[in-house]
């Protein structure tokens, strides 16, 4: 009679004898982080599991009794601190594969990026990396027939949602339009990717106009729209605009084609955030129309999208919830007809 040990393979066998840790990939995960070819984004995929084991809290137990007394996590910070080089020596990927993975993972909205200064041996140094990961959105992914089911309201307002741009290898499956502001900060740490809604007052004393730039650009995530897509001058674009808008002194503002008072239109534009900038560009590269005057056009779809951006994306998850992630969309986010 056969040991209830033994199996009836001696490979299998041989395995039970060893303990295999590290990285673990749910098989869904294959099927909810894809490129726009409909393929799966390995380099994503493999990246997101290497930050969710450096999340999982290590098992603090009682050497006499074995009873688990406790948790801590597994690096030092209260985020995790990776380079984009430290990824790509790890997994033999380039440098730029390394980014482009952690970007389209943010777009995702399962990670997000958090830029800090630090003090590390005496020597100051700005743009260190740090990552954060959203476990609500991380479950949408991984249980994605939960996601479906479960009303927006059950999942903390946070479905998953679609990428804001098409192209560069960006997943098209989820997006968290809102980002949590950054808890537990360090005094001289900053980010680029929290909520810097700024109040831009008409009637008292006016900010200089670099002052209103720098300000802009702490707003929108400037240093991180320009990591992401560094040629694309668009951006910049964008930043003169809102700054010209935000620094006017008139009394009325003209937006889709009607004045509106000064005070309402910069109120709105001191709510764009590095998220709303995506949105309106991703909206431009669909529009097949040639605008003739650009400007009116960016502060109207500007001023716009702080109320018609998580609509937007809530509309395209529901498309592609519908469609079992199954649709081919190639560059530029237009779908092939078949």
């Amino acid at each position: 009679m056969n040991s209830p040990f033994e199996t009836g393979s001696p490979t299998v066998d041989q395995m039970s004898r060893l303990q295999i840790t590290g990285n673990v990939i749910p098989i869904s995960w294959y099927q909810t982080i894809r490129k726009p070819t409909g393929k799966p984004n390995l380099t994503a995929i493999v990246i997101l599991a290497d930050i969710v084991y450096w999340y999982r809290a290590v098992e603090v137990r009682d050497e006499q009794t074995g009873q688990l007394i406790g948790l801590k996590k597994k690096f030092k910070s209260d985020l995790l601190q990776r380079s984009y080089q430290q990824m790509a020596e790890q997994f033999g990927i380039t440098k730029r594969d390394a980014t482009n993975a952690i970007v389209e993972l943010e777009k995702l909205g399962v990670v997000r990026r958090v830029f800090r200064t630090q003090e590390i041996n005496g020597q100051v140094s700005s743009n260190v990396l740090f990552l954060d990961l959203d476990v609500n959105v991380l479950e949408a992914l991984t249980y994605p027939e939960q996601a479906e089911e479960a009303p927006p309201e059950a999942k903390g307002g946070r479905p998953p949602g679609v990428s804001p741009k098409s192209g560069r290898g960006v997943t098209e499956i989820g997006e968290r339009v809102s980002p949590k502001s950054v808890g537990g900060v360090p005094q001289i740490g900053e980010t680029y990717t929290k909520n810097t809604t700024r109040e831009y007052n008409t009637k008292n004393s006016y900010p200089s106009y670099q002052e209103t730039r720098q300000r802009v650009k702490e707003q929108i995530g400037y240093d991180a729209l320009k990591a992401d897509a560094p040629y694309d001058g668009r951006i910049d674009e964008v930043l003169g605009i809102m700054v010209e808008v935000l620094d006017s002194r008139t009394e009325t503002i003209r937006v889709n084609r009607e004045d509106k008072p000064a005070g309402t239109v910069k109120a709105q534009f001191g709510q764009i955030t590095k998220q709303h900038v995506e949105y309106v560009l991703r909206c431009m590269d669909e529009n097949p129309v040639r605008a003739r005057n650009i400007r009116a056009v960016l502060v109207t779809a500007l001023y716009n999208s702080v109320h018609t951006m998580s609509s937007y994306y809530r509309n395209l998850v529901q498309h592609h919830m519908a469609n079992g992630f199954m649709e081919n969309i190639p560059e530029g986010g237009k779908k092939v007809e078949q």
